[in-house]
Protein backbone atom coordinates (compact mmCIF):
# COMPACT_ATOMS: atom_id res chain seq x y z
CA UNK A 1 0.00 0.00 0.00
CA UNK A 2 2.86 2.03 1.00
CA UNK A 3 4.38 1.42 -2.47
CA UNK A 4 1.21 2.74 -3.98
CA UNK A 5 0.91 5.54 -2.35
CA UNK A 6 5.09 6.89 -3.22
CA UNK A 7 4.56 6.03 -6.98
CA UNK A 8 1.19 8.13 -7.36
CA UNK A 9 2.99 10.67 -5.86
CA UNK A 10 6.02 10.25 -7.80
CA UNK A 11 4.02 10.06 -10.79
CA UNK A 12 2.02 13.23 -10.06
CA UNK A 13 4.77 14.90 -9.22
CA UNK A 14 6.30 14.57 -12.41
CA UNK A 15 2.89 15.22 -14.37
CA UNK A 16 3.05 18.58 -12.41
CA UNK A 17 6.15 19.30 -13.20
CA UNK A 18 5.95 18.76 -16.53
CA UNK A 19 2.56 20.83 -16.95
CA UNK A 20 4.44 24.10 -15.35
CA UNK A 21 6.92 23.61 -17.67
CA UNK A 22 4.51 23.13 -20.36
CA UNK A 23 2.83 26.78 -19.17
CA UNK A 24 6.25 28.35 -19.29
CA UNK A 25 7.61 27.21 -22.48
CA UNK A 26 4.61 28.43 -23.59
CA UNK A 27 4.88 31.80 -21.99
CA UNK A 28 8.55 32.28 -22.89
CA UNK A 29 7.47 31.69 -26.42
CA UNK A 30 4.72 34.67 -26.01
CA UNK A 31 7.75 37.06 -25.11
CA UNK A 32 10.30 35.70 -27.89
CA UNK A 33 12.19 33.68 -25.79
CA UNK A 34 12.99 29.96 -26.97
CA UNK A 35 9.86 28.04 -25.42
CA UNK A 36 9.11 26.04 -28.51
CA UNK A 37 8.92 22.48 -26.12
CA UNK A 38 5.99 23.14 -24.61
CA UNK A 39 3.52 21.02 -26.53
CA UNK A 40 6.22 18.20 -25.74
CA UNK A 41 5.91 18.71 -21.70
CA UNK A 42 2.36 19.15 -22.38
CA UNK A 43 2.89 15.33 -23.78
CA UNK A 44 4.72 14.53 -20.90
CA UNK A 45 1.95 15.94 -18.29
CA UNK A 46 -0.70 13.76 -20.35
CA UNK A 47 1.16 10.52 -19.86
CA UNK A 48 2.47 10.58 -16.13
CA UNK A 49 -1.15 11.98 -15.66
CA UNK A 50 -3.04 8.86 -16.86
CA UNK A 51 -0.36 6.69 -15.39
CA UNK A 52 -1.69 8.29 -12.21
CA UNK A 53 -4.56 7.40 -12.83
CA UNK A 54 -4.59 4.40 -13.59
CA UNK A 55 -1.95 3.75 -10.78
CA UNK A 56 -4.79 5.06 -8.39
CA UNK A 57 -7.74 3.02 -9.75
CA UNK A 58 -5.96 -0.01 -9.07
CA UNK A 59 -5.06 1.12 -5.63
CA UNK A 60 -8.88 1.57 -5.02
CA UNK A 61 -9.88 -1.32 -6.35
CA UNK A 62 -11.74 0.03 -9.28
CA UNK A 63 -10.05 -1.88 -11.76
CA UNK A 64 -11.12 -5.55 -9.99
CA UNK A 65 -13.05 -7.48 -12.34
CA UNK A 66 -11.98 -6.11 -15.48
CA UNK A 67 -9.09 -8.95 -15.68
CA UNK A 68 -12.36 -11.62 -15.18
CA UNK A 69 -14.52 -9.89 -17.88
CA UNK A 70 -11.79 -9.68 -20.70
CA UNK A 71 -10.81 -13.68 -20.01
CA UNK A 72 -14.92 -14.43 -20.14
CA UNK A 73 -14.66 -12.16 -23.30
CA UNK A 74 -11.96 -14.24 -24.61
CA UNK A 75 -12.84 -17.79 -23.84
CA UNK A 76 -16.74 -16.57 -25.69
CA UNK A 77 -14.34 -16.16 -28.84
CA UNK A 78 -12.37 -19.20 -28.22
CA UNK A 79 -9.56 -17.59 -28.06
CA UNK A 80 -8.53 -18.22 -24.25
CA UNK A 81 -7.16 -22.05 -24.95
CA UNK A 82 -4.86 -19.98 -27.97
CA UNK A 83 -3.92 -17.17 -25.17
CA UNK A 84 0.02 -18.10 -25.27
CA UNK A 85 0.20 -17.51 -28.70
CA UNK A 86 -1.87 -14.55 -28.54
CA UNK A 87 0.40 -13.24 -26.06
CA UNK A 88 3.00 -13.70 -27.35
CA UNK A 89 1.74 -11.89 -31.15
CA UNK A 90 0.27 -8.71 -29.17
CA UNK A 91 3.45 -8.21 -27.19
CA UNK A 92 5.34 -8.05 -30.50
CA UNK A 93 2.59 -6.31 -32.54
CA UNK A 94 2.94 -3.72 -29.63
CA UNK A 95 6.68 -3.52 -29.23
CA UNK A 96 6.41 -3.02 -33.48
CA UNK A 97 3.63 -0.91 -33.63
CA UNK A 98 5.76 1.42 -30.76
CA UNK A 99 8.64 1.24 -32.64
CA UNK A 100 6.93 2.61 -36.10
CA UNK A 101 5.38 5.11 -34.00
CA UNK A 102 8.65 6.03 -32.35
CA UNK A 103 10.19 6.76 -35.45
CA UNK A 104 7.75 8.62 -37.10
CA UNK A 105 7.15 10.74 -34.22
CA UNK A 106 10.93 11.22 -33.67
CA UNK A 107 10.84 12.01 -37.53
CA UNK A 108 8.20 14.41 -37.29
CA UNK A 109 8.40 16.55 -34.64
CA UNK A 110 12.58 16.11 -34.24
CA UNK A 111 12.67 19.80 -34.36
CA UNK A 112 10.70 20.00 -31.39
CA UNK A 113 12.28 17.30 -29.29
CA UNK A 114 15.71 17.39 -29.88
CA UNK A 115 16.57 17.94 -26.30
CA UNK A 116 14.17 15.85 -24.53
CA UNK A 117 14.75 12.37 -26.09
CA UNK A 118 15.83 11.70 -22.65
CA UNK A 119 12.65 13.01 -20.57
CA UNK A 120 10.59 10.75 -23.29
CA UNK A 121 12.70 7.86 -22.46
CA UNK A 122 12.15 7.88 -19.44
CA UNK A 123 8.56 8.38 -19.89
CA UNK A 124 8.80 5.65 -22.39
CA UNK A 125 10.04 3.30 -19.96
CA UNK A 126 7.40 3.19 -17.42
CA UNK A 127 4.56 2.86 -20.45
CA UNK A 128 6.36 0.17 -22.00
CA UNK A 129 6.38 -1.57 -18.97
CA UNK A 130 2.61 -0.95 -18.12
CA UNK A 131 1.51 -2.04 -21.65
CA UNK A 132 3.84 -5.88 -21.17
CA UNK A 133 2.48 -5.71 -18.04
CA UNK A 134 -1.30 -5.66 -19.30
CA UNK A 135 -0.72 -8.11 -21.50
CA UNK A 136 0.42 -10.57 -19.10
CA UNK A 137 2.81 -13.11 -20.11
CA UNK A 138 3.73 -16.14 -17.13
CA UNK A 139 7.29 -15.12 -17.94
CA UNK A 140 6.39 -11.41 -16.74
CA UNK A 141 3.89 -12.87 -13.90
CA UNK A 142 6.62 -14.99 -12.68
CA UNK A 143 9.44 -12.00 -12.98
CA UNK A 144 6.93 -9.68 -11.00
CA UNK A 145 6.29 -12.08 -8.23
CA UNK A 146 9.84 -12.60 -7.94
CA UNK A 147 10.91 -9.03 -7.31
CA UNK A 148 7.36 -6.95 -6.96
CA UNK A 149 9.42 -3.72 -6.60
CA UNK A 150 10.48 -3.71 -9.78
CA UNK A 151 7.50 -1.86 -10.74
CA UNK A 152 7.73 0.98 -8.12
CA UNK A 153 11.22 1.07 -9.07
CA UNK A 154 10.63 1.56 -13.03
CA UNK A 155 8.14 4.11 -12.02
CA UNK A 156 10.32 5.92 -9.76
CA UNK A 157 13.32 6.34 -12.09
CA UNK A 158 10.81 7.44 -15.24
CA UNK A 159 9.41 9.83 -12.43
CA UNK A 160 12.19 11.35 -10.77
CA UNK A 161 14.08 11.69 -14.40
CA UNK A 162 11.56 13.80 -16.27
CA UNK A 163 10.79 15.82 -12.81
CA UNK A 164 14.87 16.59 -12.63
CA UNK A 165 14.99 17.53 -16.18
CA UNK A 166 11.63 19.66 -16.25
CA UNK A 167 13.34 21.42 -13.18
CA UNK A 168 16.21 21.82 -15.70
CA UNK A 169 14.29 23.50 -18.32
CA UNK A 170 12.26 25.90 -15.43
CA UNK A 171 15.71 26.78 -14.30
CA UNK A 172 16.71 27.39 -18.39
CA UNK A 173 13.69 29.39 -18.77
CA UNK A 174 14.46 31.38 -15.62
CA UNK A 175 17.69 32.05 -16.55
CA UNK A 176 16.25 33.22 -20.17
CA UNK A 177 13.92 35.64 -18.94
CA UNK A 178 16.29 37.10 -15.95
CA UNK A 179 18.52 37.85 -18.91
CA UNK A 180 16.67 39.10 -20.96
CA UNK A 181 15.32 41.63 -18.26
CA UNK A 182 18.59 42.63 -17.00
CA UNK A 183 19.42 44.02 -20.37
Amino acid sequence: MADDILRVAALLVACLLGLWTAVACRRAKYHGLPGSDALVWAGLSAVFFLLSLIKTARGLGLLRGLGGFLRDFFKQRGWYEDRRTLQITASIAVAAVAMVLLIWGLLWAWHYIKRYRLAIGFAGLTVGFGIIRFISLHEVDAWNAYAPWARTVVDLVAAVGVSALAIARLRQLSAFAGSRYRS
